[in-house]
């Protein structure tokens, strides 16, 4: 599957019973029908997507977003909160893109369950699955060299 903001491949990461198709190069994911739900849910937060009346569309963007399962043009929907989080819908109910930085942001637009777990299970998921190729990269900070012992006084 191709991304559907940059075009380049999807890598497919399952973590916890949760599969979500990510894109390396802008850092977007694929949602598949249901799996920001379980995602939602193992946030403790009720799954409940309410959008704005109207969405202006995506700012800047070149050519419309496809669906990577149907190819259909996928919708933009403003999320019903302050500020608003855009998401790309699939008509087709295959499933919904988010942008970097907006699965944070509609997490935080959901409620909180009754009795939900610590909602820190999500920084975890994401953290252990997107972030450790990035740790094992060399900080080019020198004080974080230093303190990890690979910088030079």
């Amino acid at each position: 599957m191709k991304c559907p903001a940059c075009q380049e491949p999807l890598i497919v990461i399952e973590r916890e019973g949760i599969e979500v198709d990510w894109c390396a190069a802008c850092g977007g994911i694929w949602f598949d029908a249901g799996e920001l739900e379980l995602l939602a849910e193992a946030a403790g937060r009720d799954f409940v997507l309410a959008f704005r009346q109207t969405s202006p569309g995506r700012a800047g963007a070149s050519r419309p977003r496809r669906c990577p399962r149907c190819a259909k043009r996928l919708e933009p929907r403003a999320l019903a909160q302050e500020p608003p989080t855009e998401l790309d819908l699939c008509p087709r109910g295959h499933g919904i893109w988010l942008d970097r930085g907006e699965l944070g942001a509609t997490l935080r637009g959901m409620q909180t369950a009754a009795g939900a777990p610590d909602a820190g299970c999500v920084a975890e998921f994401l953290g252990e699955t997107f972030d450790a190729p990035v740790k094992r990269q060399p900080s080019p900070d020198p004080k974080a060299r230093r303190e990890t012992g690979n910088g030079k006084r």
